[in-house]
């Protein structure tokens, strides 16, 4: 579906309303039990990273001032609207080897070397992939992990 369609055909805008922190879930529960008796509700997104707000897409604000109106945590709505662009970003899934290089050391958190400090030697973005040299081994030991195996320890 493209930024601009919606499923009724116009154009749908993105609402932030502010929530208790914590409750997201609970008001997100209860706008959905309100938007399937409404119309002009297309979707109720929580982003992962922030706590205290909940993202309403709809046909218009006035949809939203609608199914929010006496709903327990919500604190408000975010004024203006946000754009397709930075919804998007907000819940893009970033591989934890985007921020890897190779040098770098890392921890191993899955696994049989659980626990252990590694360097990276090579990563493979496409396969999920990093290759590391195990530090605390008595020869040098190199082993291909999955991404979510390791984390970054510390930069050299």
């Amino acid at each position: 579906m493209d930024s601009s369609e919606t499923r009724g055909g116009g154009s749908s805008q993105f609402a932030v309303l502010r929530t208790v922190s914590g409750k997201e879930f609970n008001v997100a529960l209860v706008l959905e039990l309100r938007a399937s008796r409404e119309t002009g509700i297309y979707g109720i997104l929580i982003p992962p990273d922030v706590r205290g707000y909940v993202i309403v897409e709809s046909d218009g604000l006035h949809s939203v001032q609608r199914v929010a109106k006496g709903v327990k945590h919500v604190r408000g709505r975010v004024t203006g609207s946000v754009t397709y662009e930075e919804v998007e970003r907000l819940v893009r899934v970033r591989s934890p080897l985007e921020e890897l290089k190779p040098g770098d050391v890392v921890e191993v958190i899955a696994g049989p070397f659980k626990g252990l400090k590694a360097t990276v030697r090579t990563i493979n973005l496409s396969k999920n992939e990093v290759e590391v040299e195990i530090l605390e081994a008595a020869y040098p030991l190199k082993v291909f992990l999955p991404g979510d195996n390791v984390k970054p320890a510390s930069r050299r």
